[in-house]
């Protein structure tokens, strides 16, 4: 990821939605958050369980607007550069720039690099973090291995700048770390020894293939004309924007009656946003590939 860190500015803990609550005492409770639109909705929920006011703010063809977060006068970002969940967007490097003019404006401001399935680029070159181009100390790092190892593997961990660790021994030093040391002398050997170099090489292959035949059975089907596929280079989902005038709503219906679960990115939006594009999510990583040629069957009777 291009990241020169020391050792001591990685905070550990038991799922990213602790660390979200480690860093909103940490930054303060009287600052306003903002979140994507659309996103993740339970980041948004977890933010408001913790009683601070965190706002959607939307999203064009490069990421989070900038202008919306000055307009507000937002104070932390939480985004996802590298890979945005639903809409598949790499933020660019102008973007990026561009919102860390933003948080350098105002002392207080910081932007949350949530960088949750970076691993996972299938196509071209790695994408350098975020926080690695941050000169200025306004870049908190989070990742964890979750998506890369196991869902049960409940490690998360954030890169604190200077002075922020210095703060954070003052105020919250007191925690005990929630994951325990065996698992986390265990994972320090897996990464020493280089298995999850070859882990993370191979499940690159084999999301690749897998995302391929996808690709290849859906475009080859009688369906090639009525639908589109877009941002497949990264992580483990793809879209595929339908071309039918049936709401999103009436045809997931229609698959849910046939026993096929299909989310719409209009599912994503954390505001009343006008969204006509019948785009879907389609998450490759549990898909059985023997049962996709009777998905492609159903959803061709249900368009025609």
């Amino acid at each position: 990821r291009n990241m020169d860190v020391e050792p001591e500015r990685i905070i550990i803990g038991a799922g990213t939605e602790y660390l979200y609550g480690l860093l909103v005492q940490l930054l303060g409770f009287d600052l306003l958050y903002a979140v994507e639109n659309p996103g993740y909705n339970k980041i948004l929920d977890v933010y408001s369980s913790l009683g601070v006011k965190c706002v959607p703010i939307d999203m064009d063809e490069q990421g989070i607007l900038v202008n919306q977060l000055e307009d507000l006068d937002v104070d932390i970002a939480h985004i996802s550069p590298s890979h945005h969940f639903p809409t598949g967007i790499i933020m660019p490097i102008t973007r990026r720039y561009e919102l860390l003019g933003w948080a350098n404006k105002k002392e207080h401001r910081y932007i949350i690099e949530d960088d949750y399935d970076s691993e996972l680029r299938l196509s071209g070159h790695p994408i350098p973090a975020l926080q690695s181009i941050d000169l200025s100390e306004k870049v908190i790092y989070m990742n964890t291995f979750t998506k890369t190892l196991a869902s049960t593997i409940r490690i998360s961990y954030m890169v604190l700048p200077h002075h922020l660790l210095e703060l954070y021994n003052k105020k919250l030093s007191f925690y005990a770390c929630t994951v325990s040391n065996f698992e986390q002398y265990t994972l320090a050997s897996f990464i020493n020894e280089h298995y999850f170099d070859k882990h993370i090489t191979k499940l690159r292959n084999h999301y690749h293939n897998k995302r391929d035949a996808i690709v290849k059975m859906l475009e080859e089907s009688s369906l090639k004309d009525m639908i589109t596929i877009s941002k497949e280079d990264a992580g483990l989902h793809f879209l595929i924007t339908i071309h039918t005038h049936m709401s999103d709503e009436t045809l997931i219906n229609k698959l849910k009656e046939e026993g096929i679960h299909l989310r719409a990115i209009s599912h994503y939006y954390l505001k009343n946003t006008p969204h006509t594009s019948h785009t879907f999510i389609m998450n490759y990583s549990s898909i059985d590939l023997d049962k996709l040629p009777q998905a492609i069957e159903i959803l061709e009777k249900i368009l025609y």
